[in-house]
C-alpha cells in the first residue's frame, strides 16, 4: 500500500509540471534544422542516428556487459503524464556580429559569507566579433567564483531578472533539504522579479559549483552556473586557479570542413560547435601564469554535457581530490590523460620547478578538441610580465601545444590510484538497504526515454531509506555507447568496486560518478541527511528524458507545498 509520504510526493510531482506549455520548446527535428549540417548527411538519417541508435559520445570500453541483476526497489505508480519526455531541448539562439549594448564581464571572485547574485540576460563574446545571447549570474559566464572558508554559514541572495523562473543548486555541497534548489521538490522556482535566499553551512573544504536546477538542460546550457570553492584555513598552495569547461551550440558558427568528429555531435540531441574554458574559446582562452617555486592547484569543473578526455602536459603532478573529496597519498603522474564527465570536479596540484610552458588540452583529432589548449606559463620568481609579453611567449610555443598525444595510453583509473586507508564501507559491510539501478534507453508511453530499471521519471521506483541506515547502490550502464554521469544530491558516496573488482588504491568519495558503457559500479552512503533528494544523470539531455529517481527518507516529513502556478521544472 502506498505511504502517505509517497502520495504527497506524487502530488508534488504532478503540480511541479503544470505550466510546462509556457516554455518555448521545440522538437528535435526543428532544433537540428537550425544547425549547420553537412550536405552529405540527411536530416532524416541524423534523427534516426540520434534518437534510435543513440549515436552520441562514443566510448572505447570493451567491458563485458554485466549479468542481469534484480532490483530490490519497490515500484510506485505515478499518475503524471510523460508528455514532457524528449521535448525539453530548446533551439539555441544564434550569435550576432554587431556588438550588443550589454556584454558579459570577466567573472569576479566574491570572498564573502554573504553573496548577492542576479540572474539576467547578456551577450558572451564567444569568439572575436561573435556575441552569443546568454543568461548569466552577475553578467558573467561563468558566474562569479564564490569563495568561503570551511565552517562558514553562507547566505546567497538570488534575484531573478529573467523572464522565466530559476533556482540555485550548489552541486556537491551537503545542504539542508530545503536549500537544495530543486523546484517542485524542495522549493518553488523563483519567479521573474522575485528573490530567494539560500542559507547553509559549508562544512567540507573542496571544489564545487552552483547552477540553476530549474529546466537545467536549457538554463545551464545558456550560462547559469559558476564555481563554489570552500577553502581550508590552512592551505599549502601559493597559486589557485579554477577552470570551468563547457560546450555551446551556435547555429551561426560553421563546423570546419575537415571536422573529423562528425558534425560535432557528441551528446544525444546536443550538437556542440564551440568549446570554452571559463567562457573563452580557442586562442582567447585565458592563460594561467605562475612563478617558479609556486605550489599550484588547478580546479577542473565540468559544466557541459560531454565526457571529455584531457591531456595534462606536465612532467610531475598529482590528482589530489575529486568532487571535493581528498585522495589519500596520490602518486606523481607524468603527461597523462584524465577523463572528466559532466558534473565532476578534479583538483590537480604540481610544483612549478622550471620556467617554461605546461598546458592542458582536450584529446581528439577534431579541430574542436584541438581548439581547447590551456597554457600554463611558468615565469621566473619575482617577475611581473605584461599581457603582451605573456601572449608573445605563448604564441612562440603554440605549435607545441597543438601536438596530439598518444590517445591509446590509459587514462587515470581512480579505483587503483592513491594509497589504501581505513574508510567507512567495504563490499563486506552490512547494509540496511540495497538497490540496483540499470541505466539504459527505451520507449515509455510511446516516447524515447532514458531509463532506470526500464522506467522513466517520474514513473520510476524511488529509493526508500531511513535516517542512519547504510545504503548500497549498484549502478549498471546497459547503454552501448553512452556515458551516464550519475549525481546524488545531499550526500557523498564511497565507491566500493568497479566491474566486480574492489578498489585497491585510496578510498574514493564522490557525488557524481561516470558510469561508462558496460561498466558496473557499487557505491555506498550513510543516510545522514533527512529529506527528499534527486539521483539523476548529469548528461542533462538524459535527465530531461527520464533518467532520474529520488532518495526518499521514510522518517522525513516535508513542510514544502508546491504552488501549481509556479511552473516548476525539476530536472
Amino acid at each position: 500500500m502506498e505511504s502517505i509520504e509517497g502520495k504527497k510526493r506524487h502530488n508534488r510531482i504532478e503540480q511541479s509540471y503544470i505550466g510546462r506549455g509556457e516554455y518555448p520548446v521545440k522538437s528535435l527535428v526543428t532544433y537540428l534544422s537550425t544547425l549547420n549540417l553537412r550536405n552529405s548527411i540527411s536530416m532524416a538519417s541524423l534523427v534516426i542516428a540520434l534518437v534510435i541508435i543513440t549515436g552520441c559520445s562514443t566510448s572505447q570500453s570493451t567491458s563485458t556487459p554485466p549479468a542481469e541483476s534484480t532490483s530490490t526497489s519497490i515500484h510506485t505508480e505515478h499518475s503524471m503524464s510523460m508528455d514532457h519526455i524528449g521535448t525539453t531541448a530548446i533551439a539555441p539562439e544564434g550569435s550576432v556580429s554587431k556588438r550588443p549594448a550589454q556584454i558579459t564581464r570577466t567573472p569576479q571572485t566574491i570572498k564573502s559569507k554573504t553573496i548577492n547574485l542576479i540572474a539576467q540576460t547578456s551577450y558572451l563574446e564567444i569568439e572575436k566579433g561573435k556575441f552569443l545571447p546568454v543568461w548569466t549570474f552577475n553578467h558573467s559566464v561563468p558566474g562569479p567564483q564564490i569563495e568561503v572558508m570551511q565552517g562558514d554559514t553562507v547566505n546567497i541572495h538570488l534575484k531573478n531578472q529573467l523572464k522565466v523562473p530559476v533556482s540555485l543548486h550548489v552541486h556537491g555541497v551537503v545542504l539542508p533539504n530545503d536549500m537544495d534548489g530543486v523546484p517542485g521538490m524542495t522549493q518553488d522556482a523563483i519567479q521573474p522579479g522575485e528573490s530567494f535566499t539560500y542559507t547553509f553551512k559549508a562544512n567540507h573544504a573542496g571544489t564545487y559549483w552552483y547552477h540553476s536546477h530549474q529546466d537545467s538542460l536549457n538554463q545551464i546550457g545558456k550560462g547559469l552556473y559558476g564555481s563554489f570553492i570552500v577553502k581550508q584555513k590552512q592551505d599549502n598552495v601559493s597559486a589557485d586557479h579554477t577552470l570551468v569547461l563547457d560546450e555551446w551550440s551556435d547555429p551561426n558558427t560553421v563546423v570546419p570542413a575537415n571536422e573529423n568528429n562528425t558534425l560535432a555531435i557528441n551528446s544525444n540531441m546536443g550538437a556542440y560547435n564551440i568549446y570554452t574554458v571559463n567562457g573563452r574559446s580557442g586562442d582567447d582562452i585565458e592563460p594561467i601564469v605562475v612563478h617558479q617555486g609556486d605550489h599550484v592547484r588547478l580546479r577542473l569543473i565540468h559544466a557541459g554535457n560531454m565526457t571529455q578526455t584531457l591531456y595534462i602536459h606536465s612532467s610531475a603532478y598529482r590528482v589530489t581530490a575529486t568532487d571535493g573529496q581528498d585522495i589519500n597519498q596520490p602518486q606523481l603522474l607524468n603527461n597523462g590523460l584524465l577523463v572528466i564527465a559532466p558534473g565532476e570536479r578534479y583538483d590537480i596540484e604540481f610544483t612549478a620547478d622550471q620556467t617554461g610552458l605546461a598546458w592542458i588540452g582536450m584529446v581528439g583529432k577534431s579541430t574542436l578538441a584541438q581548439s581547447v589548449r590551456i597554457p600554463i606559463l611558468i615565469k621566473k620568481a619575482n617577475t611581473t610580465p605584461t599581457s603582451t609579453e605573456i601572449q608573445q611567449q605563448i604564441s612562440a610555443q603554440r605549435k607545441q601545444m597543438t601536438s596530439i598525444p598518444d590517445i591509446t595510453q590509459p587514462s587515470l583509473d581512480l579505483t587503483t590510484y592513491g594509497q589504501p586507508t581505513k574508510s567507512e564501507f567495504t563490499l563486506s559491510s552490512t547494509f540496511d538497504r540495497e538497490y540496483t539501478l540499470d541505466l539504459d534507453m527505451g520507449v515509455i508511453d510511446g516516447k524515447m526515454s532514458y531509463t532506470i530499471n526500464k522506467e522513466a521519471y517520474p514513473q520510476v521506483s524511488q529509493l526508500k531509506v531511513k535516517t542512519g541506515e547504510a545504503v548500497k547502490i549498484t549502478l549498471i550502464n546497459e547503454s552501448k555507447n553512452e556515458d551516464h554521469p550519475m549525481h546524488l544530491h545531499g550526500h557523498s558516496f564511497e565507491v566500493l568496486s568497479k566491474n566486480g573488482q574492489a578498489l585497491t588504491g585510496s578510498p574514493i568519495w564522490k557525488d557524481t560518478i561516470n558510469v561508462r558503457p558496460g561498466d558496473t559500479y557499487v557505491i555506498a552512503f550513510r543516510a545522514n541527511n533527512p529529506g527528499m533528494w534527486m539521483v539523476h544523470c548529469h548528461e542533462l539531455h538524459h535527465a530531461a528524458m527520464g533518467m532520474m529517481t529520488d532518495v526518499i527518507y521514510e522518517d522525513f516529513e516535508s513542510q514544502y507545498h508546491p504552488d501549481p502556478a509556479a511552473g516548476n521544472i525539476s530536472e
